[in-house]
């Protein structure tokens, strides 16, 4: 990906530049690239997370103080942990949020991209398999991969016909034919 395909306004109109110099926070990754609807999810969570911060928790702490005194307690300690847990997932969304940079979508689509799905053969075994390309990693089993792992940055910006050699970790390297990249249709 180069520099020209990166947009580095927000959805909405903000604009903004990934965070330069100074420490960067622990959990926030430098130079992230969402797309737009990853951007979009994200701060939809962030919207959702905030409406449970400041106002399901409260009403549930003053539901929990009505109890009786050992279930009041208990519920209370239970409602506080779950805070803690919300607090930090919107500290991190935020930080991200204000880190990420958006890309636009691009007319070429026979070029691995953010949000592409490409086919892969692995070349030693022939075994055939679609990946969705992504700015955030996903869960475990997805056939989402994020660009910054060490398969997505080796597919990014190759096109159907291109061999790729990827180091895998523990020292594996696996040698994958790209077979074809689609452009994934939006939802909506």
């Amino acid at each position: 990906m180069t520099a020209s395909n990166v947009n580095h306004s927000r959805p909405g109109g903000e604009t903004g530049r990934a965070r330069t110099g100074g420490p960067s926070p622990e959990g926030a990754r430098p130079g992230l690239v969402l797309t737009a609807d990853e951007y979009a999810a994200c701060a939809e969570e962030l919207a959702r997370l905030k409406q449970i911060r400041e106002r399901d928790l409260p009403d549930l702490l003053r539901e929990a103080r009505t109890f009786v005194a050992s279930d009041a307690a208990e519920e209370m300690i239970q409602l506080h942990e779950d805070q803690a847990v919300v607090g930090a997932r919107i500290e991190r969304l935020e930080e991200l949020l204000r880190a990420a940079r958006v890309v636009e979508d691009e007319p070429v689509t026979n070029v691995v991209t953010l949000g592409r799905r490409v086919q892969v053969e692995y070349r030693r075994t022939g075994r055939l398999t679609t990946y969705r390309i992504a700015g955030l990693p996903a869960e475990s089993g997805s056939h989402t991969v994020s660009a910054a792992s060490p398969l997505g940055a080796a597919l990014l910006g190759r096109s159907p016909g291109d061999l790729v050699k990827v180091e895998l970790p523990r020292g594996r390297t696996e040698d994958i034919k790209i077979v074809d990249v689609v452009r994934e249709e939006r939802a909506g």
